[in-house]
């Protein structure tokens, strides 16, 4: 019989948060998480968000013009 290790991992800091996910999103979600075995999807879900924040591109409208305003 194989023994039965346990890796110990860095622990994040996590808070607990509900929100509302469309249900074909979710089912892409757990399909990539499980197709390119991934952790789990609440990293993936985390991960996603960090690039999402890290790259993101508001535009505000202005009287018919708009203007781009850069995350950083």
């Amino acid at each position: 019989m194989t023994d039965f290790v346990i890796k110990s991992r860095k622990r994040k800091d996590y808070t607990q948060f509900t929100a509302r996910i469309e249900t074909e999103t979710l089912d892409n979600i757990r399909r990539i998480v499980k197709e390119n075995n991934l952790i789990s999807v609440n990293e993936f879900i985390n991960d996603c968000l960090k690039y999402a924040i890290a790259n993101l591109k508001i535009t505000e409208a202005d009287d018919n013009n708009f203007k781009k305003i850069e995350n950083g």
